[in-house]
């Protein structure tokens, strides 16, 4: 039997309440597709481990 993965999707509102940033920010982010979405119907929604793997992407490392 094989699983399906979990997708956990993540409302605009969430994902500015997890990254602490204004939700036009996150509608920005959106727009320059720099945050990879997904459109439910006429919502848009965000998978959780995308927004994990932006995160990543734009860590900077500290030089110490």
């Amino acid at each position: 039997m094989t699983s399906t993965p979990v997708i956990e999707l993540l409302t605009v509102v969430e994902v500015a309440a997890l990254l602490r940033i204004s939700i036009p920010s996150v509608r920005r982010l959106q727009q320059g597709r720099h945050l990879p979405f997904i459109k439910v119907g006429g919502s848009v929604r965000f998978d959780k481990s995308d927004i994990v793997e932006y995160l990543k992407k734009e860590r900077v490392e500290s030089i110490g």
